[in-house]
């Protein structure tokens, strides 16, 4: 019964914007610096916790040590777009989803075929020289050993991605307003509504309807108006068994 007023809520909606959470990215396989046993080996190897070397101040102090953790560790495990990423790509071909937000620096959106989108934290698939602007595939910073340099003018590369401390780009934080202004059905898939990325959306929603599929039960799922707990890549593809 719960599924079918799911179903319903979606079948109801014509601008449905999706934030996708850390969980759906973990479930995907990609990093999950919050899990414990990640965050051990990553202490144990480094000396440092994952927080520690993915901030702005350890990349300008200790470039060396964060291109091996960012080579051995994110870049090695960029995952794949599971069943939940298929369904959102489904609904925006039907007209239903607008926009997907997220703070996932793995670009599953873009990967699943989903044209729009916002990636508020940059993305592992672009990079660039800060000195001449030269542009850079994953490809290069795969290959690189040691500190990656641009080719051009020997400065160092550095991922499109917003570390610890740096602040998240105006255009990023219009676009995703703009798009939950929008929306007539917010859908929060893999998080909480005490998320960072919830927390930062939800003032701009003034739609019909709040829907969270999340694994976790949370004290804050009562703001929401549909709560499914499990795991999203499980949950949302039945609405189109």
């Amino acid at each position: 019964m719960k599924l079918q007023i799911l179903e319903r809520a979606i079948e109801e909606g014509n601008h449905i914007v999706c934030l996708l959470g850390y969980g759906v990215s973990a479930d995907c396989g990609c990093f999950d610096y919050r899990d414990s046993n990640n965050a051990y080996e990553v202490e144990t190897r480094y000396g440092y916790s994952p927080e520690e070397i993915f901030a702005a101040s350890f990349f300008n102090t200790r470039p060396a040590t964060f291109f091996d953790y960012y080579r051995e560790t994110i870049l090695k495990h960029q995952g794949t777009p599971g069943n939940a990423l298929k369904t959102l790509k489904k609904m925006e071909d039907m007209g239903k989803l607008s926009c997907v937000v997220t703070r996932s620096i793995y670009a599953l959106p873009e990967r699943a075929g989903i044209m729009h989108h916002v990636d508020t934290h940059g993305t592992i698939y672009r990079n660039h020289c800060p000195h001449c602007g030269a542009e850079y595939p994953i490809e290069f910073m795969m290959e690189q050993k040691g500190v990656p340099h641009c080719t051009k003018c020997g400065s160092v590369v550095r991922p499109d991605v917003v570390l610890d401390g740096e602040m998240i780009p105006n255009t990023y934080v219009t676009e995703s307003a703009n798009a939950v202004e929008r929306a007539d059905v917010l859908l929060i898939l893999g998080c909480s509504m005490k998320a960072t990325l919830t927390q930062n959306c939800i003032n701009y929603f003034d739609g019909k309807r709040i829907i969270l599929i999340n694994e976790e039960e949370n004290y804050s799922d009562s703001s929401a108006d549909l709560v499914f707990h499990g795991k999203p890549n499980e949950i949302l593809p039945k609405i189109y068994r």
